[in-house]
């Protein structure tokens, strides 16, 4: 079931980010779980706004769904005393597993984009009757928004559905949640104040 390619996942890697997290099987599923629904959002706004930069984002926030799958798998392993714990925790890797094959789902959802090749307009004009959108937003040091809340964030008209801060990700960010520079949002909104905010990001 592990489908991470040793050359972007060394086991020793791995291991250490275990060993640091010190993140048990059921952090482990609720933190993919909740990647996996950054990446539908992500991936179905980068057809509609057929965005190749966020097509880039949404490889990387799959690259670590895998890494999440390849730590749960390992957790799983070393939890099994017994026989009996081995078969009950079957159904918590293939849990992981039927989340990752979601995750390829997206790859495939937004392959074309990644391949330039045009998006057909069937796609787009049933895509455009989705009155929300998501997109990435980069906290410069010089934001305005370093030392607000979430809260007062969302004044903006938008919903901030993630939160990336270092190598950890929140999903619906707590309403007092300060944002720090560096931070990595994921707004989702009205197409059209989703742009604006995005574009006064980038």
């Amino acid at each position: 079931m592990i489908r991470i390619h040793r050359s972007e996942y060394q086991s020793e890697d791995i291991l250490a980010d275990m060993l640091k997290k010190e993140k048990n099987i059921v952090d482990l599923i609720v933190e993919m779980k909740n990647m996996v629904n950054l990446a539908i959002a992500l991936g179905f706004s980068a057809l509609l706004m057929q965005d190749k930069k966020l097509v880039k984002k949404i490889h990387e926030l799959e690259e670590e769904i895998d890494l999440r799958q390849y730590e749960i798998e390992a957790e799983c392993m070393l939890a099994s005393k017994t026989p009996k714990e081995a078969l009950e925790l079957t159904s918590v890797i293939r849990l992981s597993s039927a989340m990752e094959d979601i995750s390829n789902a997206i790859k495939e959802l937004i392959d074309s984009l990644s391949r330039g090749i045009p998006i057909h307009p069937t796609i787009l004009k049933g895509l455009k009757h989705s009155m929300e959108i998501a997109d990435y937003l980069k906290i410069g040091k010089r934001s305005k928004s370093v030392g607000k809340t979430i809260s007062e964030f969302a004044q903006e008209k938008v919903t901030v559905i993630g939160l990336k801060r270092g190598d950890k990700w929140l999903y619906l960010p707590h309403v007092d949640e300060l944002i720090k520079a560096k931070d990595v949002l994921i707004v989702s909104g009205d197409q059209k104040r989703v742009r604006e905010i995005s574009n006064k990001g980038k």
